[in-house]
């Protein structure tokens, strides 16, 4: 971000930083989106680590990230397993950031890259062997038609990953708190995923001093 940028989210009021933060977390766009993002590789570092060590390793697999934002966990993902990973976005600003951040792999069609809508993803039935998420489904308009687009995407035995943080986070303060946003405990999202059919369904804790869990479920 260039000074005269970083200086004016400087010195925009509280109030102000707040709303660019809700925009921002749930569709990050222009040099704002750019700061955001790379903040939230920092302080989501753990949950990006939790999900490599969840997601399937054997060769070939098809993964999908919903919500890449600026394509840091794909490029973490892709220079460590030999899969072919797909992305899907609400932001075309991130869509192109992701681009250049994986050219290579955008090239070589190991990686496609989408803009569009976890409730209405333009994959086929059964296609993909797993699907993540870090810290998007607070902003899920419908949650159960998006846990519907999640399991008819995934093939039978298929793993879905969510990585986020437990409502107790969001909890502490107001300033924490978005209107329109949903938060969720553990429980909860164990049994959202149950309701959905996936079997088996765990929630693994990243880190239980900073509210950081993963729930790992199977189709």
């Amino acid at each position: 971000m260039k000074l005269k940028n970083m200086k004016a989210l400087v010195l925009t009021t509280p109030k102000n930083i707040k709303n660019l933060m809700k925009t921002q977390f749930a569709k990050p766009e222009g040099k704002a989106g750019q700061f955001f993002t790379l903040a939230m590789n920092v302080f989501n570092f753990k949950l990006y680590n939790a999900v490599y060590n969840f997601v399937p390793k054997q060769p070939g697999a098809r993964i999908l990230d919903v919500g890449y934002g600026n394509g840091d966990t794909l490029k973490r993902l892709d220079e460590k397993l030999d899969a072919t990973f797909y992305g899907i976005d609400i932001s075309q600003d991130m869509k192109v950031l992701a681009t250049k951040a994986n050219a290579r792999a955008v090239a070589t069609e190991k990686m496609f890259l989408s803009v569009g809508d976890v409730e209405a993803m333009p994959y086929e039935d059964g296609y993909f062997d797993c699907v993540y998420t870090i810290n998007t489904i607070y902003f899920w308009k419908d949650a159960d038609r998006a846990m519907d687009e999640i399991v008819r995407t995934l093939k039978d035995g298929g793993r879905f990953i969510c990585g986020f943080y437990s409502k107790a986070y969001f909890e502490r303060s107001e300033k924490y708190q978005y209107e329109g946003e949903t938060y969720y405990t553990t429980g909860e999202l164990k049994a959202l995923a149950q309701k959905h059919g996936f079997e088996n369904a765990k929630i693994k804790v990243v880190d239980e001093k900073r509210f950081m869990y993963c729930l790992v479920g199977e189709k």
